[in-house]
């Protein structure tokens, strides 16, 4: 349950992120979880993004100046061993209408590793999901790249 709080709190957060390796970005500063976020011809980054579910602020790109504001999510997990949706959910800033003359990139981005179901949901198991099964998640957004 506690990687399905990650995208819950994702959902209210922009995301963007910097074109540096990973290995080289280091850990996430305190209170910020850091993603990799694929923006098609945009390219692909490394962002900073708030831990609250509460903050609708900007990701911030690592190793260069810019960020990220998002205006509509969608994110999925699901079980990759039965190929079954668990949860899917999107929401959008300002009812849908926040930012409505400001061009937006899609980017796509996992909101965690695989897992097992066992270190996903615990002994909280859905119905149908074996400890052992490979749970995945995967989720877009349509941002506001300010590079």
């Amino acid at each position: 349950m506690r990687r399905l709080a990650v995208l819950v709190i994702l959902a209210g957060v922009g995301i963007l992120v910097s074109a540096g390796a990973a290995s080289a970005s280091g850990p996430a500063a305190p209170g910020k979880s850091l993603i990799q976020v694929n923006c098609g011809s945009a390219g692909t980054f490394w962002v900073t993004v708030p831990r609250s579910d509460n903050n609708n602020g900007a990701g911030q790109i690592v190793g260069q100046h810019g960020h990220g504001i998002g205006v509509a999510f969608t994110f999925t997990v699901m079980d990759a061993t039965t190929n079954t949706v668990l949860f899917s959910d999107s929401s959008h800033t300002g009812n849908g209408h926040s930012h409505p003359n400001q061009a937006t990139t899609t980017c796509t981005f996992s909101p965690f590793p695989d897992t097992t179901a066992a270190e996903f949901f615990g002994d909280q198991l859905p119905p149908g999901v074996a400890p052992t099964d490979i749970i995945h998640g995967e989720g877009s957004g349509q941002i506001i790249l300010k590079l």
